[in-house]
């Protein structure tokens, strides 16, 4: 399954245990497909810098994201940049736009996030929506629980 992952799944993936680390997991052992949009890989690295630089876990998160960059499918700006404005104006918030262009760019399956403006989405076009515990549950039940 090849989905689109939000920021904020990845910062909590990288920095506390649960269920986001558990699908990081998953995808290092290849039973996940991640998508990573450029706009959220900007993101991730501007609240790093921000938020996380004095955190006890940063060296620990840093490896774990250089492993997840020999997995993830970054996509190009360029690849979604002609949907944004469509989603932005469907989208409570439009700082969200980029997730659902991307989604619709690269026929993804869906987008994991644990964002309420997303869930709520009423007409994502066919996009699925999930919360990364529906997430998991999907991929468990063909793969088995992941192991550092």
């Amino acid at each position: 399954m090849r989905v689109i992952v939000d920021t904020n799944t990845l910062l909590s993936g990288l920095f506390f245990p649960g269920n986001e680390r558990d699908l990081l997991l998953l995808a290092l052992q290849g039973k996940a497909h991640l998508i990573l949009p450029e706009d959220g890989s900007d993101e991730l690295f501007r609240v790093i810098e921000d938020a996380f630089l004095d955190s006890e876990v940063l060296a620990e998160a840093l490896r774990l994201l250089e492993r997840l960059f020999r997995v993830v499918e970054p996509v190009g700006r360029e690849t979604y940049r002609g949907l944004v404005s469509h989603w932005e104006a469907k989208l409570r918030d439009p700082s969200d736009a980029f997730l659902f262009a991307c989604a619709k760019a690269v026929d993804a399956d869906g987008i994991v996030t644990g964002d309420r403006d997303i869930l709520e989405v009423k007409d994502g076009e066919g996009i699925r929506l999930f919360r990364t515990r529906g997430l998991l549950d999907d991929l468990r039940r063909t793969s088995g629980r992941p192991r550092v």
